[in-house]
């Protein structure tokens, strides 16, 4: 019966996704696959190991900000083979999503198994789940699909021995440290793991510690000594800019954010960069009380019944959404793809009460109508992510659409403008690109690409000053090519010649275009 379930989720899986496979890459694909020069050549893999690598537009040689050396060696493997087509990506992508819906279900089934179809139902509503599909449609969240997958085995792993020896913890830890080289919030299974050990009475648990201890210094040995010492971004994004008592008062909002979405997936959006600056009932007093009663009420339930799974389950949802709660700022206030590990927490304890209620004899709920009711949840949550890989088809339609939910965000705004000049509406490009210089006039994107439209509509003086404000926010490598190519379009070769030797050919060595600009004036000079 196993067998035939995982047939149906392979089938249903493809069917669900399959018109995503033709996508183009598109948001932060584009710097992060497509015109990382590092990701294009398996020579660099070594570097990614230390954290280093060449960014985009030929910088030097610098630490990332991220440090996920397994994640950008699998980006470069593929992007060899595929040679730059986003088509093996998203295979690639969609296969590690129904593998690890595979692999919850056979977590499902280790602990419902007294219902044979509750394992099943659970594990095709995350397969399809909407607020799942930011997760395997946006190539550069493979990351998030890739840790879970590998944690999710280590766990399988652990819990299908019935005697734990110190050989099965040193290759739980092996997989698990493998977790942290992917995303590292891989860091969550570890924990995940220790509180299993606890609450089913797996007798190593003291053994389990040390190597966990010994697994994590080996990691931040190597993340902070041997690669990145990057911690925490730039203040680029408005969590990141405010308080930490403001972060805090956001927690009940985002985590009512992810419950919402999870029951009523209808208003999926990317780039959410809501904060809330102050206790309102709403965005703080609601969600807190509903929030702690509901916390508190499963604890209860967990002491009064003692439903050792249940209280597993609910750890897993706590704990994965533990790292984006904005404890530590990030780059966002919420992402739907930040759903993707709690997620089975939630449906466990779903899975748990539904186990109580309904058992083995079918209780007096009649099992035809629960298996219509369980068909119609699926098939709702397909169509809507079908709709969804839709949207996802190419930056101009993901930006166009999710605008109209995202209202206000200067990276979104951006992002539109670029396409939109792409496109060649360049003057419907300009309000959006206006709208994201005035909401975050501190970054760097915005003004280059408001001065592509100025330098377009030939004010020239203007693209001048856009670019100029653009070097000024930050190392923008288009900005630095753009403004030199204005100021010998004004005839300003001694300026522009300066400009290259002093600050942009020392920041961007390797940069190909700045390098044609300089020969161009030592011939002309």
């Amino acid at each position: 019966m196993k067998k035939k379930f995982i047939v149906l989720l392979v089938l249903v899986g493809f069917i669900v996704y399959f018109n995503s496979l033709f996508n183009t890459f598109l948001w932060d694909d584009e710097e992060f696959i497509a015109n990382n020069t590092s990701v294009q050549s398996i020579r660099n893999i070594p570097q990614f190991f230390t954290g280093k690598e060449y960014a985009p537009g030929g910088n030097i040689q610098q630490n990332t900000a991220y440090y996920r050396p397994i994640t950008s060696t699998i980006y470069s493997v593929i992007f060899i083979i595929s040679r730059g087509s986003p088509f093996p990506f998203r295979l690639f992508q969609t296969i590690i999503h129904i593998i690890n819906t595979v692999l919850v279900f056979l977590v499902f089934s280790y602990f419902f198994n007294r219902i044979k179809y509750i394992p099943i139902f659970l594990s095709l509503i995350f397969l399809v789940h909407p607020i799942n599909s930011e997760a395997v449609l946006f190539i550069s969240a493979t990351q998030e699909v890739l840790f879970f997958l590998v944690g999710t085995a280590a766990l399988l792993f652990l819990i299908k021995k019935k005697h734990i020896k110190i050989q099965t913890l040193t290759l739980t830890g092996i997989l698990l440290i493998v977790t942290l080289f992917i995303k590292e919030t891989g860091v969550i299974f570890f924990v995940l793991i220790f509180f299993y050990l606890i609450l089913f009475n797996k007798k190593p648990t003291s053994k389990y510690l040390v190597i966990t201890v010994t697994f994590l210094w080996f990691y931040f040995f190597v993340r902070f000594v041997v690669g990145s010492t990057y911690v925490q971004g730039q203040g680029l994004f408005p969590i990141m800019r405010t308080t930490l008592l403001n972060r805090l008062m956001t927690v009940p909002s985002i985590i009512l954010f992810y419950l919402i979405k999870f029951v009523f997936p209808k208003e999926l959006a990317i780039a959410q960069h809501w904060v809330v600056y102050s206790p309102d009932f709403y965005n703080f007093f609601l969600p807190f009380f509903l929030e702690g009663a509901v916390i508190i009420i499963a604890l209860f339930y967990v002491i009064k019944t003692k439903n050792k799974i249940f209280g597993f389950f609910l750890i897993w949802f706590l704990v994965g959404l533990l790292p984006h709660l904005q404890i530590v700022p990030l780059n966002m206030t919420v992402a739907e793809r930040w759903f993707y590990f709690p997620m089975v927490g939630l449906l466990g304890m779903m899975g748990s009460v539904m186990s109580n209620i309904n058992p083995p004899t079918g209780g007096q709920i009649s099992k035809r109508w629960s298996y219509i009711i369980g068909l119609v949840i699926v098939c709702l949550l397909s169509t809507r992510t079908i709709i969804r890989t839709f949207d996802w088809r190419n930056g101009l339609t993901l930006f166009s659409h999710d605008i109209k939910l995202s209202k206000n965000v200067f990276d979104l705004e951006n992002n539109l403008g670029t396409e939109l000049i792409r496109v060649g509406k360049v003057k419907e490009a300009k309000i959006y690109l206006e709208n994201s210089v005035r909401l975050a006039p501190y970054w760097w994107v915005n003004w280059n690409n408001l001065g592509v439209i100025y330098e377009r509509e030939g004010k020239i003086n203007k693209a001048e000053e856009c670019y100029q404000k653009s070097i000024n926010n930050g190392d923008y490598y288009l900005a630095y090519e753009n403004y030199v190519a204005i100021l010998i379009k004004q005839g300003k070769d001694a300026q522009a010649r300066e400009f290259l030797e002093k600050e942009a050919l020392v920041r961007f060595p390797y940069n190909e275009r700045l390098k044609q600009f300089y020969q161009y004036l030592s011939e002309k000079r």
